[in-house]
């Protein structure tokens, strides 16, 4: 071949293999990318699914705390305290998605679908398109409602992540619990053969173990289905346990509760619980006047003693019963034993019946949950007795200190605000010897080592100082007392 031929068909053969070079490097590229789209594109969808089934999660969330948060505004006939979370929905009885009037027994948890008619909610599902399941613990369910219900009342229920941690700390028990079910794991029928169906929005049955997973996951034993031994187990979409949550705990509904302008306020005529001490200590002026020698205030006024700070029921009004010789202790229910000096007729207090209309059914509701919170102390000089000067006539008074200045008492009532650092305030609500109950100081707080509300009441006998002072990190009581002519008085 001549060499000119030779170099154009050499030419054209590179020419050529360049071309089916850039081809399939262009194949390469486009395969790359065709990859890197499905991929983002995968990505993009799971993570607008895992978004849906947060949005659905968070929305119930807030609008259980919200429910608690409000419970007694929306349930006041009668009265009613915050802090009660509704029944699920747990087979329809009282219409699909809608809280059953009563579940199980009292202090007992329970499990059923979220009730978001009752929530006021639309219809929410997680991004497998099931209906979220929701379980709350037999503390803080509404009906039947648990003996105190306080910022004190724990939740029942542990929370642990897949791999065993225990995702909330000791003191801050799980209260309630929001599931995401994920699609149908092997074994569980989500079917509904009756007919009408039991829930025709939602679809499928009323089997929590259809829907919800358990088992054995890094030794802790689980039942999230039933809640066996209070520990429910986080999983993740397309895992081998797929209940997706969120979980409330008993913090999240009090600082909810806290943070209400009438919690807030200082206002005895706003705030309950200031009211409440308010109420308490203006039955022990009613006390006073209820003596045999006359029906308003004469020369042998008198005072019932307290109770102990140790009860075997603190549910029980009846615990709450005046102890002779005691001058500082809880506020009084029952008051026969101081009774017999003075003449007084009155068997108990703190309700309607003894104190008058100023004890409302409103401020008894909020006695019968928070009288556990409520401590008292006596002047030596109005002891029961059937005559004698009261009026600190023989200094043997209380003093209250504010600062700048101190007030002569006759009585003091005192409210322990939310616990503060270093104390213990016990959940359980029997047992005499609950310590963390039977220690003033896990509730009254002293200004200095030694000096205080909390020092004041052992070996009390009548003459003690007392103190109202501003809340701080370390001091926040609230006090009202009685003055020498049984006024009474609130800071």
């Amino acid at each position: 071949m001549p060499a000119k031929h030779t170099a154009n068909y050499l030419y054209g053969r590179g020419k050529q293999g360049g071309a089916a070079l850039l081809v399939i490097l262009l194949l390469l590229i486009v395969g790359i990318a065709a990859i890197l789209i499905n991929s983002l594109s995968t990505s993009s969808i799971k993570n607008s699914r895992q978004t849906n089934t947060d949005a659905a999660l968070a929305q119930a969330k807030d609008a259980l705390i919200g429910y608690a948060a409000t419970y007694g505004d929306t349930h006041n006939s009668p009265p009613q305290v915050h802090g009660y979370l509704p029944c699920p929905d747990s087979d329809a009885s009282n219409g699909e998605g809608s809280s059953n009037l009563t579940c199980d027994s009292q202090d007992v948890s329970v499990i059923g679908r979220l009730p978001w008619k009752t929530l006021g909610l639309p219809v929410l599902r997680d991004s497998d398109g099931e209906c979220l399941w929701y379980a709350v613990s037999g503390t803080y369910k509404n009906n039947p409602k648990t003996g105190l219900m306080n910022w004190n009342t724990d939740g029942q229920l542990q929370a642990y992540a897949a791999d065993g941690t225990l995702l909330t700390p000791a003191g801050n028990q799980v209260v309630a619990v929001i599931f995401a079910p994920g699609a149908a794991q092997s074994g569980q029928d989500r079917s509904d053969p009756s007919t009408p169906p039991v829930a025709p929005v939602c679809g499928g049955n009323y089997t929590a173990s259809n829907y919800l997973d358990g088992g054995t996951v890094n030794s802790i034993t689980f039942n999230n289905a039933s809640l066996s031994a209070g520990k429910i187990i986080q999983g993740s979409r397309g895992g081998g346990i797929n209940d997706q949550m969120v979980f409330i705990t008993k913090q999240d509904i009090w600082n909810a509760i806290q943070k209400r302008t009438d919690f807030q306020s200082t206002d005895p005529a706003i705030n309950p619980l200031r009211k409440l001490t308010q109420q308490v200590a203006t039955c022990l002026r009613h006390y006073a006047y209820q003596n045999s020698v006359c029906s308003t205030r004469c020369p042998n006024d008198t005072l019932p003693w307290a109770g102990t700070l140790s009860l075997s029921d603190y549910t029980a009004n009846t615990q709450y019963n005046d102890t002779s010789g005691i001058y500082a202790g809880r506020a009084p229910y029952l008051v026969g034993t101081s009774n017999g000096p003075p003449g007084n007729s009155l068997a108990t207090l703190m309700n309607p019946a003894s104190c008058g209309a100023a004890w409302t059914a409103t401020v008894d509701a909020w006695w019968n949950n928070w009288k556990d919170q409520l401590f008292y102390a006596l002047a030596g000089d109005y002891q029961p007795a059937s005559n004698g000067s009261h009026h600190c006539a023989y200094a043997a008074c209380l003093a209250v200190k504010v600062p700048g200045y101190t007030y002569t008492a006759a009585a003091v009532v005192m409210f322990a605000n939310s616990g503060l650092a270093g104390q213990t305030r016990a959940s359980d609500t029997t047992g005499a010897s609950s310590m963390p109950r039977g220690t003033v100081s896990n509730y009254l707080e002293d200004i200095s080592s030694g000096v205080g509300n909390a020092s004041s009441f052992p070996g009390a006998n009548g003459n003690e100082y007392y103190y109202g002072y501003p809340a701080s990190s370390t001091f926040n009581d609230v006090l009202c007392y009685l003055d020498p002519s049984l006024v009474v008085h609130c800071l």
